[in-house]
């Protein structure tokens, strides 16, 4: 519609001021043949339709430029929106089931158009096999609809008497949405969802009677990325069963070893170098298979951050949670530079149903090769330790904790960035809570209070040797089991 008002201005343009102009123009030549009175006739009307065109001229273009800026307005906002639907749908979990992974799709499909119901069909067996349906509750809340639902029902025996799975297939998809109009109950659309001539299943929009155009490039862009969903599920069991096949997992055992394999993957091979700083980490796997993680990304030339966490989860589950949250704290890093900015932002997204049953406590460090001020903020996970070995003493700084990410919603901006100066020689230890909870000579718990009193004694050293000696007066002489959780220790030294 705004290409065709911009196109109907420009022909006011030629219809209007050019025949204006040429006839102003003749007018004006007709003068110089005449007697003095009309010639000044002639001469002031050829002025006056010049002007008059000009007034037409800048109406009309005032008007083309306007809506030239709204179209602009319009398209980032329909960028805006779906690249952000886009990036939501990009976060689902992969190893949620086919059902699940559909109605947080169209959950997000929901918000994006609440007026409407949105059923998912999969092309399964020769037949539509229903799926998930989401729609907007009299809470404005978004609900799960299931089978027994009677508009669900309604819904499938409409769409079995409009089309069927062969003819679709044959077709390779809809070209254009097929419009369902069935009383004021059922009223709406049918779109396919299909990879490239595959038709995976059917998307049935009911409750408006016509979708604007946002509205339709959302669900047209909705249903491509669905596709990708559907088939990268496929692809994702067929790569499960091949790698447990292979495998040949039997036991859980053997179930156990090939998830210790994946938490291997769950901190870097190679620890960077950064002027000022030295840096070593230590890590234990458990026998429980806690999923203990660490990642370190440069933020520029000058700073990185930290990251050493710990889920609350175990076994593969909790692998493929972790990995999934590396994923998402490199895409927010970019654009969210402090630790407590990013611990925020990623709160956000973790406070969902994704994965209710686990959490993570977790420590972000940020530091400088040009600054001695360190910025910590902390989501639940133990307090540093600060080792000022040059001025012969440790000590816990005074720093808030915060809840462990995933856990609930506490509100917005819950974590705080945090500040400690540092010394040259200081160094600080970041642990996880496996560290306190394993137990000391005498079958006590060790606690921060007992790691600061074994950092107090220790001299100035590298990195390396630190981290080995604070590990060796940790470990029982006679320790010879995994233990019952990870053990994760880095050791930051300034120089």
């Amino acid at each position: 519609d705004k290409v065709e008002d911009n196109y109907s201005n420009n022909i006011i343009i030629i219809k209007y001021c050019l025949p204006i102009t040429a006839v102003s123009f003749i007018i004006f030549l007709c003068g110089f043949f005449c007697d003095e009175v009309l010639k000044t006739s002639l001469w002031s009307a050829a002025v006056f339709a010049i002007l008059a065109s000009l007034v037409i001229y800048c109406f009309t273009a005032e008007s083309v430029t306007n809506d030239n800026v709204e179209e602009i307005e319009y398209l980032k906002e329909e960028g805006k929106i779906l690249s952000e639907l886009h990036y939501n749908l990009h976060l689902i979990n992969p190893e949620m089931k086919l059902k699940d992974k559909v109605f947080f799709s169209l959950r997000l499909l929901t918000e994006n158009i609440p007026e409407s119901t949105f059923v998912f069909y999969s092309c399964y067996d020769k037949d539509f096999n229903f799926i998930a349906a989401s729609r907007l509750n009299s809470r404005k809340q978004v609900e799960r609809l299931f089978p027994e639902d009677p508009l669900i029902g309604e819904i499938t025996n409409k769409i079995k008497s409009l089309t069927d799975y062969e003819s679709l297939q044959k077709t390779g998809g809809l070209e254009k949405p097929l419009i369902i109009s069935s009383g004021l109950r059922i009223q709406g659309q049918i779109l396919t969802v299909d990879f490239y001539t595959n038709v995976l299943g059917i998307i049935v929009e009911i409750g408006k009677t016509k979708l604007n155009d946002l509205e339709n490039k959302i669900l047209s862009e909705f249903c491509k990325s669905l596709a990708l969903i559907i088939e990268d599920n496929i692809s994702f069991e067929n790569q499960a069963k091949s790698i447990i096949e292979s495998t040949e997992v039997k036991t859980d055992d053997e179930l156990d070893k090939f998830s210790q394999e994946l938490y291997d993957l769950m901190f870097p091979k190679l620890l960077p170098t950064m002027p000022n700083w030295d840096l070593s980490e230590y890590h234990q796997a458990s026998k429980n298979n806690q999923a203990d993680f660490m990642d370190i990304i440069s933020l520029n030339s000058s700073k990185q951050m930290i990251l050493l966490g710990k889920c609350s989860g175990h076994g593969i589950n909790a692998a493929s949670y972790v990995n999934k949250l590396k994923v998402i704290l490199r895409c927010f890093i970019t654009e969210y530079q402090t630790p407590a900015e990013l611990l925020n932002k990623v709160s956000v997204y973790l406070n969902t149903d994704l994965m209710p049953d686990i959490f993570v406590d977790v420590t972000a460090l940020m530091f400088s090769s040009t600054e001695s001020k360190i910025t910590v903020a902390i989501a639940g996970n133990t307090l540093p330790i600060i080792n000022r070995t040059r001025s012969g003493f440790a000590e816990i700084p005074e720093l808030t904790t915060g809840i462990p990410l995933g856990l609930f919603n506490q509100g917005t901006q819950p974590y705080k960035d945090q500040y400690i100066n540092i010394m040259p020689g200081d160094g600080i230890v970041l642990h996880t809570d496996g560290i306190t909870d394993f137990p000391g000579e005498k079958l006590e718990r060790l606690s921060n209070e007992d790691l600061k009193n074994i950092l107090d004694k220790l001299p100035e050293q590298n990195a390396d040797k630190m981290l080995d000696s604070l590990v060796k007066q940790i470990k029982k002489s006679n320790f010879s089991e995994l233990p019952k959780e990870d053990h994760s220790i880095i050791y930051l030294k300034s120089e």
